[in-house]
């Protein structure tokens, strides 16, 4: 049985609470609407919009004082914008910034809403049930193409995701796994309350891994399949449950190999992990999922190991500031101009890597800040905390960020900030701000 997401919420506030909610459920929904940014946008204006008139203006500083985590989220952003003003060119820093700015607004808005816990899972189960939809959707969709077209291409990668929903795969992956990550705790958590109706999560689990398995994103698959055995090997320490952690583990691998022996394209896109030799004088294009691996071509390891070899000199160039966020576009066309790396240059190539990007564009300082903000300081405080949703929420988003820029593109963006904030509010007991929201509107 799926569970209700009518929002009912003594402790919110009674004439804000409620559009807030739905203004949130229709975010989510906005995050699988293809080319729908002025839609998920506006949303993201309204609430919080809503967030700061819920609340009298004396309760701000306190408030946000008490959100440590979100808070410092947003101090990173404080920081990129200060990169941008010592730009040469402010005009491209401010278009990345304006990218960026929903993981200022998200933690912003979240720092001023006090739902009870209930209502934060209930946004939660709505992302899970709008998460499963829209991949059956996308594979569904797939697989009508696969049969009118008699290409198995089809089924895997891009094709899900982007053709309907507007994703990436490596992307979507993201999604999925936040999905998945989701269902393990919603159903720990209703384990706890003896409720039983589970159906629903287990098939949504089973369901998601296999999309995870047929977008064929290498990273995604590899941190949701070990951050779910950290999962199963906490529980069997935790709660000396060893026979339930080794059916997870074996269930895992059992389901492996039959997907493989059923879709072997994925599988054999993991073979090709260990390419990582290249000449960036190669001007051939990139091996595709549906045709045979081509060594002649560049592959995502052979790329992405050119990339961060541009990024490396420009890091050592600038190790302490970095070329400054809005001259990191022009400063890495130069150099693939300087290395005859027309490959990236005819394709626009980001750094592919986070991190790398943070490093070369706000330098060590910067990079710093970020491990801090929002990894360092957060997860630390999860962990003492026993926070283990949010714990594993942060460290998959930070696996992800390994091989991709996600901060520079609208569908990584969205979702990141709309996680991250929301997963310190649920099964979260000790940080919830003990203020009476209906005393303190308008």
């Amino acid at each position: 049985m799926i569970p209700s997401i009518v929002f009912n919420d003594s402790k919110a506030s009674v004439r804000y609470g409620k559009l807030i909610y739905y203004c949130l459920l229709g975010y989510i929904v906005s995050l699988y609407i293809k080319n729908a940014p002025v839609l998920s946008n506006g949303l993201m204006i309204i609430l919080v919009g809503l967030a700061f008139i819920s609340v009298k203006p004396r309760n701000y500083l306190g408030l946000f004082a008490s959100q440590k985590i979100n808070s410092g989220i947003m101090l990173f952003f404080v920081y990129e914008m200060i990169s941008v003003i010592f730009s040469i060119d402010k005009t491209s820093g401010f278009n990345i910034l304006s990218m960026r700015l929903p993981l200022f607004i998200f933690p912003c808005a979240f720092c001023l809403i006090n739902f009870e816990g209930k209502t934060w899972k209930k946004i939660l189960v709505f992302y899970v049930i709008t998460t499963v939809v829209a991949s059956m959707v996308g594979f569904v969709y797939g697989t009508y193409r696969v049969i009118h077209e008699s290409n198995t291409a089809y089924f895997y990668n891009d094709n899900i995701s982007e053709l309907l929903l507007g994703k990436q795969a490596a992307y979507f992956g993201l999604y999925v796994n936040v999905a998945i990550l989701s269902c393990i705790y919603i159903l720990r958590d209703r384990k706890k309350n003896k409720d039983n109706s589970n159906a629903f999560f287990y098939v949504s689990i089973a369901w998601l891994l296999f999309i995870n398995y047929m977008l064929a994103s290498k990273m995604s698959t590899i941190s949701i399949v070990g951050i779910i055995i950290c999962i199963a090997f906490v529980n069997i320490v935790r709660n000396k449950k060893i026979l339930e952690g080794l059916i997870l583990v074996f269930g895992l691998l059992i389901g492996a190999v039959m997907l493989n022996n059923m879709f072997p394209n994925t599988f054999n896109r993991f073979k090709t992990i260990n390419q990582t030799g290249f000449r960036f004088d190669n001007t051939n294009p990139e091996n595709s999922l549906d045709t045979k691996f081509d060594s002649a071509k560049w592959s995502s390891g052979s790329t992405r190991m050119a990339l961060w070899t541009c990024g490396k000199e420009m890091f050592i160039k600038h190790p302490f500031f970095g070329t400054g966020l809005g001259d990191i576009r022009n400063s890495l066309k130069e150099k693939y101009a300087e290395k005859h790396f027309e490959y990236a240059l005819n394709t626009n190539k980001n750094l592919h890597c986070q991190y790398v990007d943070i490093a070369v564009s706000m330098g060590a300082i910067g990079l710093l800040l970020f491990l801090f903000f929002f990894f360092v300081y957060p997860i630390k405080t999860f962990i003492s905390n026993g926070q283990d949703f949010a714990a594993s929420i942060f460290i998959c988003v930070g696996l992800c960020l390994l091989t991709e820029n996600m901060f520079d593109r609208l569908q990584g963006e969205e979702i990141i900030a709309l996680i991250l904030p929301l997963s310190i509010k649920l099964f979260d007991r000790k940080e919830e701000v003990a203020i009476d929201y209906r005393q303190g509107t308008y």
